[in-house]
């Protein structure tokens, strides 16, 4: 419900409660049936319109100050339920903040650690096997050498002539 609309019905709904409060009072209790019996009979209304006067306007504060003190307590209960969804509302974010947080830096942890693993390759590939590759190759080198040597140059000028897959 709007705010503009709320504060719209009131003043019906405190008329409302006044009209109640009087029809309940003239239809249930014993002065209500004296004050119907005075309504009914106009000759003895005369001699108690100031007592009826002043009767429901007493009946009239007392279901005003009722009706006020219901509006109090609801408008109190309505601002304890923001005040709890503020609270709450308050809460999540400080904990989604937290855990952001912690996300954050869990992922520059694992991308730190990624970088370290990265520069271990380079190093196990620059120290163990750019080392390995240079003698596999000076092995070749030193085979072909020696089988070019054995062979003699008739057999060197065949295998140059030779395709790479039959070799």
């Amino acid at each position: 419900m709007e705010r503009t609309n709320a504060s719209k019905a009131w003043p019906y709904i405190l008329a409302g409660s006044a009209i109640g409060g009087a029809v309940g009072y003239l239809l249930t209790t014993e002065s209500g049936r004296k004050v119907r019996h005075a309504l009914a009979n106009p000759d003895d209304m005369a001699d108690n319109i100031d007592d009826v006067r002043t009767f429901v306007e007493r009946k009239a504060r007392v279901v005003t100050g009722r009706v006020r003190t219901v509006l109090d307590k609801a408008k109190e209960g309505m601002e304890a339920g923001q005040r709890a969804f503020d609270e709450a509302n308050q809460g999540y974010r400080s904990n989604m903040q937290r855990i952001q947080g912690k996300s954050d830096q869990i992922a520059e942890t694992v991308h730190k650690n990624v970088e370290n693993l990265k520069g271990t390759a380079n190093a196990v590939e620059e120290s163990l096997l750019d080392p390995l590759y240079e003698v596999g190759a000076v092995y070749r080198g030193i085979r072909r050498g020696v089988q070019t040597a054995l062979r003699g140059p008739e057999e060197e000028d065949e295998t140059r002539l030779r395709p790479a897959s039959n070799r």
